[in-house]
């Protein structure tokens, strides 16, 4: 089997990316060819290239197409029209992952304008009452347009499978007419990298971790405000990296959180094992629905409790009382009252790492994923 990869960044520098370069991995190890079309404009690493038996910038679409003579082309990030209209010329089965709302919001992160409030809206006019059309770029502003964006979902649902990692993203693409029956959920895995490691005494850290890009849609300044109300003498990791970086580490100083808050800033995917391994918890504090959040599921294998926000796919992997809580979406308040709720018991955080672990014993695995896109990939070829 050949697989023709399409995606825009060619590097892991998001969950889209680093989905694709572990799972290519895997395929070649099953001796599953792989190739990549890409944008050389955006970002490129040799490392994230060389995995693939072949890779090509982006510039005729349909005669690289023709050229490759792929038996399935997987389609991620991609979000250029006429790019589409010349895949659609092509004879050869086309799935796509959706792996966030870029294409049901205009402002591409689900969350009110002025309000900063979670949606879980169907794309339309409602969209331009919230300002969504309104979006920052590096150079000022830029207005989105609905049409534009309708257009784009009208041109995607004529593909021939749509691949979504949990149940509310099938529900999401349901919401905007989806066919039903080309909806395939194949849940995310964790890293085979992320280990579980036995008698360690997780009571005695007294470090909160966040993992993740440093955006407004991920509530990490919700966070920081819950840090305000609990326990002084816990302090807060935060790994990743984003265009908040700057005003995060200012919001922090003017909190006065600057002595219990480091800023890590990028790790490496295969490197996050060990902030897992040190940590007290993991907090999701996401305004935005997570589509499924990868992070939290290897929090919970390597042993690590959760408290996420109430919102998006999160309650498929967290268990509310169980191996970690779920908190109001926007309310730092809820937030900081469960993080106390945690650290006032510890008999409770003792059995909720437990179950963490054990809730990642049979799901979540990258055996399990890659063996159903391999059986999805050979059903499709067949016209099943």
């Amino acid at each position: 089997m050949h697989i023709l990869w399409i995606n825009n960044k060619a590097s892991r520098g998001g969950g889209a990316e680093q989905y694709v370069y572990n799972t290519v991995k895997h395929l070649n190890n099953k001796g599953i060819k792989s190739s990549l079309l890409y944008d050389p404009n955006i970002e490129v690493e040799s490392e994230f290239l060389n995995i693939f038996h072949s890779a090509f910038p982006l510039v005729c679409v349909k005669e690289q197409i023709e050229n490759i003579n792929p038996d399935i082309l997987y389609i991620h990030q991609l979000h250029d029209f006429d790019t589409y209209k010349e895949i659609m010329k092509c004879k050869v089965i086309k799935i796509r992952f959706y792996h966030d709302h870029k294409l049901f919001c205009l402002r591409e992160h689900k969350y009110k304008t002025l309000s900063k409030k979670t949606c879980t809206c169907k794309t339309g006019f409602d969209c331009y009452t919230c300002l969504g059309f309104i979006n920052k770029t590096q150079n000022g502003f830029k207005i989105a347009s609905l049409g534009k964006l309708k257009k784009l979902q009208n041109i995607n649902k004529l593909l021939d499978g749509f691949v979504v990692g949990s149940n509310y993203m099938k529900e999401h693409l349901k919401l905007h007419h989806f066919d039903e029956s080309k909806i395939i959920i194949n849940p995310l895995y964790a890293n085979d990298n992320i280990k579980y490691k036995k008698n360690v005494n997780r009571s005695n850290n007294k470090t909160l971790l966040y993992v993740g890009q440093l955006l407004t849609g991920k509530g990490i300044d919700i966070l920081l405000d819950a840090m305000t109300a609990i326990d002084k003498s816990y302090s807060l990791k935060i790994v990743g990296k984003g265009v908040q970086e700057e005003f995060l580490k200012q919001y922090s100083e003017k909190l006065n959180l600057q002595n219990r808050v480091e800023f890590v800033g990028y790790v490496k995917h295969e490197e996050l094992s060990f902030y897992y391994q040190n940590a007290y918890c993991l907090i999701v504090p996401s305004r935005i629905p997570e589509t499924f959040n990868l992070t939290g599921v290897e929090a919970l294998k390597a042993g690590l409790p959760v408290i996420a926000a109430n919102e998006g796919a999160i309650k498929e992997w967290l268990s509310d009382g169980k191996n970690g809580f779920l908190f109001e979406s926007n309310n730092s308040t809820d937030l900081a009252f469960k993080i106390n709720k945690l650290i006032s018991n510890e008999t409770l955080h003792q059995v909720f790492c437990h179950n963490a672990f054990k809730s990642t014993l049979h799901d979540f695995k990258s055996q399990t994923h890659i063996d159903n896109l391999i059986a999805m990939f050979g059903q499709k070829t067949k016209g099943v």
